[in-house]
């Protein structure tokens, strides 16, 4: 306090640094005036938290930052729009005003400058005797994060639902290192900070894990991750209890028929899930149902999975519709918290239905490898529901337009590399139609570089996709450029053909190593969050579709953009690789606007 007091006196900050501060060695400006920032960071959130705002906007104010020189003095209405809101009332910012600029209009001079120094410093003087009075409050799980936080910080962070220091808590130690992904203008320093304030207030607010202090590459999650239990825990964790965990199952093949070697229910799925390969999206998918259902049949239905009838079948298809709040966790949870739950809401009809058929196909490979006597799902209905409507999940024109246009205002504000490789994503993925597992699996020497049989020259890229099947797809002049540039950034030759072609196409920022399918997928549907924030108030209907989009909405507004461009079906199917025409026909919307036209022409009189 002594320290931040010869700030507000005027005393040299270095050398009040060596009388109040010396520990290792005398001070220096920079590591001085890093200390007195800090400090008053702490003395603001003591302010808010004792109802003072008025003198936390006063802690903001620097008397060296009034000028000597003869400066404009502005009007009442422009001084008042310079403060904070509903910090002061009118008598207060008449007084306030009058401190500063004593009546004056027109010019002030450097003598008036110098009393106005002189006033601010007695008042931080005052301001900082007071809070050395009152007392330090350590801040409670309760208390709202504006009272501790900077303003501008708490409504970044109401942004996404944390109003109080609890969620916020709750929201990193389920999130991990990388919590401030989502939260608006919330970048890596400004999370790293906010971590370290509460790590000083764990014996209040509650430790904080390892993977909220470090990246998770560097964080050993083996040694975190809880031990195995009965409960809903992932099912690398699960441990069913011995009466049900399959191995006398009612629905079991005899023994001696049995050719997988499983002697329960958790280890048959294991043995179902080895013929994928692991990592997969695929693999991914039918983990999750299967681990759902698993987990379904021990906790809620008493049994074990070899021991359900058509009649459980039934009971956890309504089941997927409507899963009780205790199996539905936050979206994104690590599975080694313990806030991880299988489900993060109710199901789509579409999500359910295919639910229905991984955990069906689990079963009739059980029977086929004799581990179950029948399959409990035949003869189970889909649920009576009428069927969804059909919806395509892409962005309109314009709704893609203000995307570029976000990430054109955020590369010219504040370049990153972060920033130039999403943008690298975004274009390719929308001018190539790619999959997310495909565009994590693309490497440099996928690109074709060949003469056609008009003499023109063109690009196009290889890719893997399902069945293990290669297509070629054609690369638009804009595509190779964005790569190029992409390149570029990464510090490599823009003559593609020029790198090694087991190059990945995205790669991490640190290191030439591909980009991982979730990692991609977090970082897209990171930036559409952003978007969607930054364009709520400019167009909130956009921003909320903005806000649903995904990686594979990217391919979808490929199709859609292209069929409303005039690409031929047969084309548009074989850049998508799709297997049959009907499915490629989604995409089809030019001849809706021509009957919107059409109809209107009909109807409305001019």
């Amino acid at each position: 306090m002594a320290f931040v007091r010869s700030w507000a006196e005027g005393l040299d900050l270095v050398t009040a640094w060596d009388r109040y501060l010396y520990v290792d060695g005398q001070g220096d400006g920079r590591r001085a005036r890093g200390e007195l920032q800090r400090l008053l960071d702490e003395l603001r959130s003591l302010a808010r938290a004792h109802g003072r705002p008025d003198l936390a906007a006063l802690l903001r104010r620097d008397p060296e930052a009034i000028p000597d020189k003869a400066t404009k003095v502005p009007t009442l209405d422009e001084f008042a729009a310079q403060q904070p809101a509903d910090y002061y009332s009118e008598a207060e910012l008449i007084e306030l005003y009058q401190e500063q600029y004593g009546g004056q209009s027109g010019q002030a001079d450097s003598r008036s400058a110098a009393r106005r120094r002189q006033r601010l410093r007695e008042r931080l003087v005052q301001a900082i005797q007071w809070l050395t009075n009152i007392g330090v409050r350590e801040p409670a799980p309760a208390d709202p994060v504006a009272a501790w936080l900077d303003e501008r910080v708490a409504a970044r962070l109401a942004v996404v639902g944390i109003r109080k220091l609890e969620e916020l808590v709750f929201w990193i130690r389920t999130k991990g290192f990388n919590w401030h992904r989502g939260v608006p203008k919330v970048g890596p320093e400004g999370a790293a900070r906010i971590v370290r304030w509460l790590r000083e207030h764990e014996a209040t607010l509650g430790a904080l894990p390892s993977p909220a202090l470090a990246p998770l590459s560097q964080v050993d999650t083996e040694a975190l991750t809880p031990p195995p239990r009965i409960g809903i825990v992932p099912l690398e964790r699960f441990r069913p209890p011995s009466e049900r965990d399959g191995s006398r199952g009612l629905n079991r093949a005899p023994l001696d028929r049995c050719k997988v070697a499983a002697a329960n229910d958790y280890e048959a799925i294991h043995a179902w899930l080895r013929l994928r390969v692991q990592g997969t999206h695929t693999w991914r998918a039918y983990r999750k149902e299967a681990e759902r259902f698993l987990l379904w049949a021990v906790m809620e239905r008493r049994k074990a999975l070899s021991s359900l009838d058509g009649d459980d079948c039934v009971a956890y298809r309504d089941f997927l519709a409507a899963p009780g709040p205790e199996w539905v966790g936050p979206r994104n949870a690590q599975r080694w918290s313990e806030a991880w739950r299988p489900f993060e809401g109710p199901l789509s009809v579409r999500s359910q239905a295919s639910a229905m058929t991984i955990v069906r196909s689990l079963c009739e490979w059980l029977v086929r490898r004799h581990y179950l006597d029948s399959n409990p799902w035949d003869d189970v209905p889909a649920r009576p529901d009428a069927p969804s409507m059909p919806q395509l999940r892409a962005l309109s024109q314009k709704q893609w337009a203000l995307v570029q246009e976000w990430i054109g205002e955020e590369l010219a504000a504040a370049p990153s590399p972060a920033l130039q490789r999403l943008k690298f994503i975004l274009d390719f993925a929308y001018m190539t139609g790619m999959r997310l597992a495909e565009l994590a699996a693309a490497k440099l020497g996928w690109l074709r570089h060949e003469q056609l049989d008009d003499g023109e020259w063109a690009w196009s890229i290889m890719v893997l996709g399902k069945r293990n099947k290669w297509r070629e797809v054609p690369l638009p002049d804009p595509a190779v450029d964005a790569l190029r540039a992409y390149l570029d950034v990464r510090r490599l030759c823009t003559e593609i053909f020029d790198n090694d072609p087991e190059t990945p196409l995205i790669a991490k920022l640190s290191m030439e190593a591909p980009l991982t399918q979730a990692r991609i997928y977090e970082v897209l549907v990171t930036g559409f969050e952003r978007c969607a924030a930054n364009m709520s108030v400019r167009d909130p209907r956009a921003a909320e579709r903005i806000r649903e989009a995904s990686t594979h909405w990217l391919r979808h507004t490929y199709g859609s953009h292209s069929a409303a461009r005039g690409v031929p079906q047969d084309v548009l199917q074989a850049n998508l690789g799709h297997e049959s025409l009907a499915t490629t026909s989604i995409y089809v919307r030019a001849e809706k606007a021509r009957k919107h036209r059409a109809m209107q022409g009909a109807f409305v009189r001019t």
